[in-house]
């Protein structure tokens, strides 16, 4: 089985590299929703880590893309999912129960890309030359934080045991271009959002935002601002930027 799980994750990280992710300006995009049975497992989609399921991922190039699915104690899953363009690919990934029934052993980290000048730290502890080099951990759950001069992203990777988790780290993005996006009810009371026809009112904290769905164009406050993606409704769930729900709700760390 370890090596079936080494030659997948390899397998995944060939498509990744052939597969571009984000739709550039004018460039038809799409959207996957990834859900996983059990929920909250770690979700990569072409290489890179995008947050834990259900997780709703814009501004994709319409076209096959890579999704990898990982969580501690379940065996790797991985699957090819076709983005439509204008249109939202659906994923459901339900994981078996791998052969260690939890942490033990020893697993390693590969970081095979990283922004320029950036600087690593695995569990708090700084890494030197981090980029392409082999780091041996111990199975299980470990945090990465990577800093660069925008400020600090942590990520959370669960390492398996005899199994290299390859990793591909992005700065961190800005408010107006993420195309991540998260349930709202996640983030907020369900009293304090609403959703009448596509139009979306959030009072929250002091704050009142008023968005439409499908348009990333949003005010805040009273103020224009724009994200990377639209409020969307998938599955009867409200979908929004998950940096306006960080920026909301002061929260940013909560489903990463």
């Amino acid at each position: 089985m370890k090596g079936r799980i080494a030659r997948t994750l390899g397998a995944v990280a060939a498509l990744a590299t052939a597969v571009p992710t984000a739709a550039g300006a004018g460039t038809p995009s799409g959207r996957v929703y990834v859900t996983t049975l059990p929920s909250g497992a770690d979700i990569w989609v072409d290489g890179t880590y995008v947050g834990r399921a259900p997780v709703l991922v814009d501004a994709l190039f319409a076209g096959k893309h890579a999704i990898s699915v990982t969580k501690s104690g379940w065996i790797v899953r991985e699957a090819v999912v076709d983005v439509p363009a204008g249109g939202v690919a659906m994923s459901s990934v339900r994981l078996a129960p791998g052969a260690h029934g939890g942490p033990g052993g020893t697993g390693s980290i590969l970081v095979r890309a990283m922004p320029a000048g950036a600087t690593l730290a695995l569990d708090g502890a700084a890494l030197a030359n981090p980029l392409g080099s082999t780091v041996a951990v111990s199975a299980g759950p470990h945090r990465l934080t990577l800093t660069t001069p925008r400020g600090p992203m942590t990520r959370g990777i669960d390492v398996y045991p005899d199994t290299v988790s390859a990793i591909v780290l992005q700065a961190v993005p800005s408010a107006g271009t993420s195309a991540v996006s998260a349930p709202a009810e996640d983030y907020l009371p369900t009293d304090d959002f609403s959703v009448n026809g596509d139009r979306v009112v959030i009072r929250y904290g002091g704050h009142v935002v008023v968005a439409r769905v499908g348009d990333p164009s949003f005010r805040v406050d009273g103020t224009p601002t724009a994200y990377g993606s639209a409020p969307d409704v998938v599955a009867g769930r409200l979908y929004l930027p998950l940096p306006l729900l960080e920026r909301l709700t002061g929260d940013t760390s909560k489903g990463r």
